[in-house]
């Protein structure tokens, strides 16, 4: 069982996050000894519909991307790219935190790009979303190709 400041922790949320999603009965939770306690299965549920809302919103992304043929991204060209990457997780979050300094750092052939990252459990496989100017989101596959080779 989890505290709410284990928890809180764990998932990179403020403890109020935390404790409001009990409030609102998002997050399952018994009182044990006059604290807040979560339990692993109900935590496994909690993140797993956080998972599927994510999944769900990106599968709205890329159809507004294919349906309309215009997105928030600028320039001539855009592209957008679904990488499947059968990894581990802990592979995965650092190709994650790779790709979000490259979103976040001062290059003037990003342009406006956007990136998305999960973990499908039931897959088993890391899925990455990547839109843009097609320079950019190359240098960004490139990025997850190299990193995904390392051991």
């Amino acid at each position: 069982m989890y505290k709410i400041d284990d928890l809180a922790e764990l998932l990179d949320m403020h403890a109020r996050t935390v404790r409001r999603y009990i409030h609102e009965g998002k997050l399952g939770a018994m009182k044990v000894g006059g604290e807040w306690r979560v339990t692993e299965e109900e935590l496994n549920r909690f993140m797993g519909k956080k998972v599927q809302q994510l999944h769900e919103e990106s599968l709205q992304h890329v159809d507004e991307y294919l349906g309309k043929g215009t997105s928030e991204i600028d320039g001539t060209y855009q592209v957008c790219s679904i990488i499947d990457c059968y990894i581990d997780g802990t592979k995965a979050a650092l190709i994650s935190q790779e790709l979000i300094q490259l979103l976040n750092a001062d290059d003037p052939e990003r342009g406006k790009a956007k990136f998305q990252y999960f973990y499908l459990q039931e897959e088993k496989k890391s899925r990455f979303i990547v839109w843009g100017k097609p320079g950019f989101v190359g240098k960004l596959l490139l990025t997850i190709e190299t990193l995904s080779k390392l051991d």
